[in-house]
């Protein structure tokens, strides 16, 4: 079964607290951890709804076994600082326009663990998703919706929608 893991976040948030407060229209600093906190939980559940970095990581990817190309999740990648298979040193390939898909050169690996940094991603398009989950946070502290015996906050689908054209799953 494949892991993943952060090793270290290397980038910073692209919506800032000051953006945040604009956007919701908060006048004053009492929130402003807050709302530091609710951005980085909306940008960690952008990132994994679309399954790409937003914020730069440098994350450690294990395979029990690979025969074959794989897909590195969380792209872009942005350097292969190492690749071991059976704690040795493996050589390899990257391909595609983020190169995330990794080949080995030796098949039938086992053992395999890649570690490397992502670029993360940026664009106004992001930030608004961001922002509209941020809002959807700060406004829903404390209500909560009840279907057939179910509590839970919706995520508005405007974000959904806005993160559709990013959307890589990682399975």
């Amino acid at each position: 079964m494949p892991e993943i893991k952060i090793s270290a976040t290397t980038g910073t948030e692209i919506v800032s607290a000051t953006d945040a407060k604009n956007y919701i229209r908060i006048d004053t600093a009492d929130d402003d951890s807050l709302l530091t906190s609710m951005i980085r939980q909306a940008r960690i559940w952008c990132e994994n709804y679309i399954g790409k970095d937003i914020v730069a990581k440098t994350r450690v990817y294990y395979l029990e076994y690979s025969d074959d190309r794989f897909e590195l999740p969380f792209s872009p990648v942005s350097t292969i600082t190492s690749a071991t298979v059976e704690g040795n040193a493996a050589t390899y390939k990257t391909y595609g326009v983020d190169k995330n898909i990794f080949a080995l050169d030796k098949l039938a690996a086992k053992d395999v663990k890649v570690t490397y940094d992502t670029s993360g991603l940026n664009d106004e398009l992001l930030q608004q998703a961001i922002l509209q989950l941020v809002s959807t946070y700060y406004d829903n502290r404390a209500d909560f919706v009840v279907m057939q015996g179910v509590s839970f906050v919706e995520v508005p689908a405007n974000v959904k929608q806005i993160l559709a054209p990013y959307k890589n799953a990682f399975i």
